[in-house]
C-alpha cells in the first residue's frame, strides 16, 4: 500500500477478509496466527477454543476437501461489517454478517450452506490489530449444514 495510510478500520476490515481467504484455502498455519491470541467461540455451545494447539486442532479438521486436488470447495463471504474503534484504549468491536457456500464438485451447483454473524473483539499491540475474540454465530442453516456443525469440527 505505498502512499496510503491505513486505518485502524482499513486494518481491522482486512484481518476479517484475510480469515475469508484463508479458510477457504485451507491455511491451518495461516488461521493459528491470525487467531494466536484470541479466543474462539459460538456455534450454538459452550465451548471454546484458545491457543495454537486448540485453534489447529479446530481448524484441522474443519470441512471438506475434494479428493483429486486435496482443497476446500467453499466461499466464506464476509458482508455488513460494522466496526466500532477505542483508540485511546486500543481495542476495537466488529459485528458483521457471512454466508458459506459450497459445491460437492465442480459439476453440482453452489448451495448456502450456512448464514450468520461474527461478533468480533480486536486489540492493538505494538502499534498492529488483532484478534482477541471471535463469536460465531449461526443463524440458518442449509440442507447440508450437519456436516459443517459437527461437535469436534464446528
Amino acid at each position: 500500500m505505498s502512499g496510503q495510510s491505513v486505518n485502524a478500520r482499513d486494518e481491522i476490515r482486512d484481518l476479517m477478509f484475510r480469515y475469508c481467504e484463508m479458510i477457504d484455502a485451507g491455511d491451518v498455519d495461516g488461521l493459528v496466527e491470525l487467531f494466536a491470541h484470541a479466543v474462539l467461540g459460538g456455534f450454538e455451545g459452550d465451548r471454546e477454543w484458545q491457543g495454537r494447539d486448540e485453534i489447529r486442532a479446530m481448524y484441522s479438521g474443519a470441512g471438506r476437501r475434494e479428493r483429486t486436488t486435496g482443497t476446500r470447495r467453499t466461499k466464506h463471504i464476509t458482508t455488513n461489517v460494522l466496526i466500532e474503534v477505542d483508540d485511546d484504549a486500543g481495542t476495537a468491536t466488529a459485528r458483521s454478517y457471512w454466508v458459506l457456500l459450497t459445491s460437492q464438485s465442480p459439476d453440482t451447483p453452489i448451495t448456502i450452506s450456512l448464514a450468520g454473524s461474527y461478533h468480533d473483539r480486536f486489540e492493538r499491540v505494538d502499534g498492529r490489530w488483532r484478534f482477541a475474540e471471535r463469536r460465531y454465530l449461526v443463524d440458518l442453516q442449509g440442507s447440508d449444514s450437519a456436516q459443517l456443525l459437527t461437535p469436534d469440527r464446528a
